[in-house]
């Protein structure tokens, strides 16, 4: 990131099965625990039914530092929104399938921590995105897959090339066969000299 933070990012309209209590409950274990780069960005508004709830978390939450309420996000502001995300955090408690969070999410190349809820891993799996996965409701288990994340970048990477091939459409057989190639390339390199 330019400014040096880690950006923990969650998009969508709040307030019904997707909520961020949870989720700014493990940011604040996260500052607890002694991350001190950290920026949680809360981007998008209130679901239709919940009028108010992200209103009411901003005033609960307000003394919480690097704490980012974005309101309403316009289109051509997406991008440079999930462009700067460390990674993408999906606190949700139940699901009506899949994402289309994740798939965006997938189109920047981003790594995802998710719920463990029903069948959603499998859908989501069936579709070639993966995740580190928590106990829906649990701050200190998302706490834990964050800081697994943001602890281990080569598996952030990894975790964002995977989604970005599922967004893209791209077999993985083929991504496979992209690795292989470049694995290959760098060992005859080495051998080279």
């Amino acid at each position: 990131m330019p400014d040096g933070r880690r950006r923990i990012l969650a998009f969508g309209k709040w307030g019904t099965y997707k909520t961020v209590d949870v989720l700014v409950e493990a940011y604040q274990e996260l500052l607890d625990r002694g991350y001190d780069d950290l920026e949680l960005v809360l981007a998008g508004t209130d679901s239709p039914n919940s009028a108010g709830y992200m209103q009411s978390v901003a005033e609960r939450f307000s003394d919480l530092p690097d704490l980012v309420f974005t309101g309403y996000v316009a289109e051509e502001e997406v991008a440079p929104l999930f462009s700067a995300a460390t990674v993408v955090a999906f606190p949700y408690t139940s699901t009506t399938g899949s994402s289309g969070v994740l798939h965006q999410a997938g189109e920047y190349g981003r790594a995802a921590v998710l719920p463990r809820i029903g069948d959603l891993i499998d859908i989501i799996e069936e579709e070639g995105f993966l995740g580190v996965y928590f106990e829906p409701g649990d701050a200190t288990s998302l706490a834990d897959a964050l800081a697994e994340v943001l602890d281990h970048p080569e598996q952030r990477v990894s975790l964002g090339r995977r989604n970005f091939a599922a967004a893209s459409g791209i077999p993985m057989s083929e991504v496979v066969h992209w690795h292989l190639i470049h694995i290959q390339r760098l060992l005859d390199r080495r051998a080279m000299r």
